[in-house]
Order: structure tokens, then C-alpha cells, then sequence
């Protein structure tokens, strides 16, 4: 999975806080979606696979597993990368979610504001009764841009 980019969101609460002053507390818990049709940076006009009836719920991914450990490592590299240490396990579908195309990091398990976004590599088509999707550990990274 190629590195995910950062949220306008995202991007304006580290400005805020650097530049301005501005308090910002960091999330207590981070959760990852799926999409079939990937947001846009600013988080609209993204399609994330139905809760209704699919057995589709997003996957809390830290930024610990509740038992002080780490769900992240990093950073590492030139692009100073962070990737999820352990493997990110959806539930198994009930129905069909359809082709995913992205990933998203959101600071609620349902809502919540878009801190990153990824587009997936190689798609996944997800249907009924399909073993459960998931994201192996260290595929999902997230690193600074670098020109």
C-alpha cells in the first residue's frame, strides 16, 4: 500500500498549533476505513463500504492497542516513515462492499475528521463471504512528502 497523505484537517491542526499557538490534543483513538471510491483530501467525496447489513466496521489502529504497546513504528528513512505494527483485521462480509480502492486513518470509529489517506496499489474487489480483509502488518505507511 503506498504512503498515505495527510488530511487538509490534519494539516491545518499541526499549522495551528506550530504557527499560531493554537491547542490541539491528539486523538485517543485512530480507526482505519475502507472506500470504493477513495476522499478527496479535504474528506468529502469519498464512498466507504456500508455498515448496513455487511458486517463492515472500521478498525481501531491506535495510536496504541489499549495494553501500552506501540500500533505504530517509525519513524525510519529519508521520509522518516511510520507503518502499523500489527496486522489490521476487518470482520468477514456479509454482503458484497464492493471494489476497494483506498484507505482512510479517522479519529472515530464512525464520522470523526480524515487525518490520512491512502490509495491502494492494486485494488480489492471484498464479497459476500469472502475471508475477513485485512491490511498485513507494515503495509500501511505513513511518511512526509518529500520533492
Amino acid at each position: 500500500m503506498p504512503s498515505a497523505t495527510t488530511s487538509n484537517y490534519l494539516h491545518a491542526k499541526f499549522m495551528d498549533t506550530l504557527l499560531k499557538g493554537s491547542s490541539w490534543s491528539a486523538p485517543s483513538n485512530l480507526y482505519v476505513a475502507l472506500f470504493t471510491t477513495a476522499p478527496a483530501l479535504d474528506g468529502t467525496g469519498g464512498t466507504e463500504v456500508s455498515t448496513s447489513g455487511t458486517a463492515y466496521a472500521r478498525v481501531l489502529a491506535g495510536p496504541t492497542d489499549g495494553i501500552g504497546s506501540d500500533c505504530w513504528t517509525g519513524p525510519s528513512g529519508s521520509n522518516q516513515e511510520y507503518s502499523n505494527v500489527t496486522e489490521l483485521t476487518f470482520g468477514v462480509p456479509t454482503a458484497n462492499w464492493g471494489t476497494i480502492v483506498a484507505a482512510g486513518i479517522y479519529d472515530a470509529s464512525s464520522g470523526g475528521n480524515l487525518m490520512y489517506v491512502a490509495t491502494l496499489a492494486t485494488s480489492k474487489v471484498v464479497n459476500n463471504g469472502d475471508g475477513a480483509p485485512r491490511i498485513l502488518a507494515n503495509q500501511l505507511k505513513i511518511s512526509r512528502a518529500t520533492c
